[in-house]
């Protein structure tokens, strides 16, 4: 897979994992929440993957890659550190 070369052990692959879905959220445009309802989970498990802290299932890293619309090599793609900077949050409907 291109860009999937030398992923030397889990962590690192966790890395990368989270770094991408950081990338791509935040090329969307999406908060946190906004992912967390696409993909149908809450915005604390989404935080935990963006910050490396959650194992996760591969048939999870696949619906996580068709959410975001991407192959699921990318995701594992090295690619410099993303910042994560916060986004303004949507108004909740009152």
């Amino acid at each position: 897979m291109k860009g999937c070369e030398n992923i030397k052990d889990i962590s690192n692959a966790r890395e990368r994992l989270a770094n991408n879905i950081v990338y791509y959220r935040i090329n969307y445009g999406w908060t946190q929440e906004d992912f967390a309802d696409k993909l149908g989970t809450t915005t604390t498990y989404v935080s935990s993957l963006e910050n490396g802290k959650r194992n996760t299932r591969i048939d999870y890293i696949e619906h996580i890659a068709n959410t975001l619309n991407v192959e699921l090599s990318q995701l594992f793609e090295k690619r410099d550190k993303i910042e994560n900077n916060r986004i303004q949050r949507r108004p909740k409907n009152k």
